[in-house]
């Protein structure tokens, strides 16, 4: 199974300020990430640079380097996609960056989308808004989710 991993996933591993984030991010990583092919993207990799904390973007960088998570390019179609999610309001104009995630997913046929952003990607409404426009679209339903539903839920209570 293939899953695509937004930014504030490889993210969640060296963030202290949600420590019950952090160690389920962290267990998910040892345990289960191996039953999954990963995916993430230029997208991902632009953000990481922007970290302010220096150890914290080398440390990012580097498990996304040592889980062997591949890189997506950012392409044309990508954009456009993107560009209709925000238009349709599934995205927010002010969130470009989370459009081109999930277009980024959708485009290359990776059928689950993983992060910890619960305000505009792991959403009710985002999620239903953006499977109306792939099924429109003849493009496929993406699983849009959290850790938990990839396995960390057995991490929830440690």
């Amino acid at each position: 199974m293939n899953l695509y991993l937004d930014t504030s996933i490889p993210s969640a591993y060296y963030d202290t300020s949600k420590p019950s984030r952090q160690r389920i991010t962290q267990e998910w990583f040892k345990n289960d990430s191996k039953n999954y092919k990963l995916f993430t993207s230029v997208i991902a990799l632009q953000e990481i640079q922007k970290i302010k904390n220096d150890a914290k973007r080398e440390n990012v960088g580097n498990l996304i380097v040592d889980y062997d998570i591949s890189i997506l390019e950012l392409t044309e179609d990508i954009k456009i996609l993107a560009e209709k999610y925000i238009r349709k309001g599934a995205i927010p104009k002010t969130e470009p960056e989370d459009a081109l995630h999930i277009a980024t997913a959708v485009v290359n046929k990776v059928e689950n989308l993983v992060s910890w952003n619960f305000k505009h990607i792991v959403s009710i409404n985002p999620i239903k808004k953006i499977n109306e426009i792939n099924k429109k679209l003849g493009d496929r339903i993406i699983t849009i989710s959290s850790l938990e539903l990839f396995g960390g839920y057995k991490y929830e209570n440690l």
